[in-house]
């Protein structure tokens, strides 16, 4: 009997979760048990002395000695668990008292995430064992990780952040450090690892603030002075030169003052386009590492073109011949900044080719990555390609392309690589057509902000290609085919 009421009082304690008012719900249990005790032992003895008594073996001495060891063992039973009840109520506190802790702990845990999901910049919070409790969007982006609280060791690979947030933890003080995150597009950031002591844990705050708009406007101003300075001394010089001759012997020069001023003209216009290829540049370049969150219609952005830039191919006697749809080729992109790459190609395309020659422009959508790779940088044989600008492999999904190829002198292999430097010439005969130098590199920096690849084929003398891939947008317009459609032209003679 003892064991059984030694057994109800552990599950009573058990019980105990509900503050003063379970307490007294099981203090009132454990009484009822121990009156049921005691009467189903009384019970059991009044049967068995009826037993006794119904075959004749019961005298009055043992039925009386019966009921003095009933009522003897019943007073110490009573007296020896008069105390259940305070144990009850002793483990109705204590079950509360720790469901109250393990309820502060997860309403900490719950504030703390929700505060860190809240931040608009990458923010973590690594618990005393080194684990990523709590991380909002961007910093699971910026990591590339998924699942439920993963190691800090596993999902971050950066010495800085990893020593900051040991440091903190040990020495219970904030720690400043700064990274660059390497890439396709560099990336900077200032952090601050402070430590979080609450009275349910310990841990680490990660908050990271992106600085790569502010860094890339001082490269970007750097780049620009250093640029404008070394571009224009040339053309500044002319006009001074011009200048000066004009006030002396050829003031009075009509013909040499009328040739001269052409000359001047034709400078100041040069600089007024480099100082605008020099801004456009540094605008992407500022914006590089965003990825477009709007979409436009590349062929309808190279309609707009190919009837703006008519007028130029038709003046050097060049015919523009477009192959694809009219409309409907919806990408991910910025729609200016796809009329940037198109012109730029285009106008390119139309200043090497010579008198009656074509340049071909080839629009296409709803192709798979390798098939536009092929269409858009890969359709000659046996000449030199190369992939200028890569998008991250592994991206599903449908993608279009934009290829603009002529029929001009073409590029040698040994240039390609360094086609879309600034102001870089593959050579003199090439560097005496007109422009800046910076077409080609502005739609690089363009296609590397799209996450697009950007290919070029050419072989001296036969002509040069280069196409744009850029990724679809996720709902992509019927497509409806041009009236004027070109056969597959092949490879220019």
């Amino acid at each position: 009997m003892t064991e059984r009421s030694g057994g109800t009082g552990g599950r009573v304690g058990g019980k105990g979760g509900g503050g003063k008012g379970g307490g007294d719900q099981l203090a009132v249990t454990a009484r009822e048990r121990r009156l049921t005790d005691f009467v189903v032992m009384a019970a059991a003895v009044v049967a068995l002395l009826a037993g006794l008594a119904i075959v004749g073996e019961l005298n009055p001495w043992a039925a009386g000695l019966a009921l003095v060891i009933l009522a003897a063992f019943g007073l110490i039973y009573y007296f020896g668990t008069a105390d259940l009840e305070v144990e009850a109520m002793r483990a109705a506190r204590e079950a509360a008292i720790e469901a109250e802790k393990v309820h502060r702990v997860e309403s900490e845990r719950g504030f703390r995430k929700a505060i860190i999901n809240a931040l608009p910049e990458p923010s973590m919070y690594i618990d005393a064992q080194g684990r990523v409790e709590a991380a909002n969007a961007a910093a699971r982006r910026q990591f590339r990780f998924v699942g439920a609280e993963p190691l800090l060791t596993v999902v971050v690979r950066r010495p800085e952040l990893l020593d900051a947030v040991q440091a903190a933890a040990s020495e219970r003080r904030p720690q400043m450090f700064e990274f660059i995150e390497r890439g396709d597009t560099d990336r900077y950031f200032s952090c601050v690892a402070a430590p979080l002591q609450t009275p349910g844990s310990a841990g680490v705050l990660v908050a990271m603030h992106d600085l790569t708009e502010l860094r890339r406007a001082e490269f970007a101003r750097v780049d620009f002075l250093a640029n404008a300075s070394h571009e224009l001394r040339t053309p500044l010089t002319s006009l001074s030169g011009f200048i000066e001759t004009l006030r002396g012997p050829a003031r009075d020069d009509a013909e040499a003052r009328d040739r001269f001023l052409d000359i001047m003209h034709g400078q100041a216009e040069r600089m007024r386009r480099l100082i605008s290829d020099l801004l456009s540049l540094s605008r992407i370049e500022l914006i590089e590492h965003r990825t477009p969150d709007s979409s436009a219609d590349l062929a309808k952005v190279v309609a707009e073109v190919v009837a703006a830039l008519g007028p130029v191919a038709q003046e050097r006697g060049v015919s523009l011949r477009v192959q694809g749809p009219s409309s409907g080729v919806m990408v991910s992109g910025v729609h200016d900044e796809l009329s940037q790459v198109a012109q730029n190609l285009i106008d390119n395309a139309i200043k090497y080719s010579e008198t009656s020659q074509t340049v071909d422009i080839q629009v296409e959508g709803g192709l798979a990555r390798e098939k536009a790779l092929n269409v858009a940088g890969r359709q000659w044989e046996e000449v030199a390609h190369m992939s200028i600008a890569s998008a991250p492999r592994g991206e599903a999904g449908r993608f279009a392309i934009l290829r603009v190829a002529d029929a001009g002198p073409g590029i040698s292999r040994q240039h390609l690589p360094r086609l879309a430097e600034r102001f870089y010439r593959v050579d003199q005969g090439r560097g005496l057509r007109p422009g800046t130098g910076l077409g080609l590199a502005i739609v690089k920096h363009v296609v590397t902000r799209h996450r697009g690849e950007f290919l070029v084929e050419s072989e001296l003398g036969s002509g040069a290609a280069f196409g744009v891939v850029l990724a679809e947008a996720p709902e992509r317009a019927a497509v409806a085919p041009r009236v004027e459609e070109v056969p597959d032209a092949g490879r220019p003679e």
